[in-house]
């Protein structure tokens, strides 16, 4: 039940990206917070959720205890400080924004498979 899961969270978050290069202009290039940067957005917090379920698919011990919640706040907090960082470096760079977006979703989903080997 959870692969179906997975695999509509990674259709919502293929769709944002597709959504997200094929409105990107020149004109959105000059400005820093368009609706690319929110479809960017979306698509790293939905690579969260993707990073928390890949991790909580590992094989976790049953005398772990409160230490199974590190495979919950681990890569929540990653992943929240990959969004933040995306939202200051768009001020700066607006015309990176897209690539940025790309690189955050693959260190969240980076994160996860650690968390899933480790």
């Amino acid at each position: 039940m959870s692969y179906i899961f997975i695999g509509i969270l990674l259709t919502f978050l293929l769709f944002a990206i597709y959504s997200a290069k094929s409105q990107l202009s020149e004109d959105n290039n000059k400005k820093a917070y368009t609706s690319v940067t929110g479809l960017m957005s979306f698509a790293i917090l939905i690579s969260i959720l993707i990073s928390i379920f890949i991790a909580l698919k590992s094989d976790i011990k049953d005398d772990i205890g409160f230490g199974g919640f590190d495979y919950i706040i681990g890569p929540t907090t990653c992943g929240l400080l990959v969004l933040s960082t995306y939202l200051i470096f768009i001020d700066r760079k607006p015309n990176l924004k897209f690539k940025l977006g790309i690189i955050g979703v693959l260190i969240n989903l980076f994160v996860g498979f650690i968390y899933f080997f480790n």
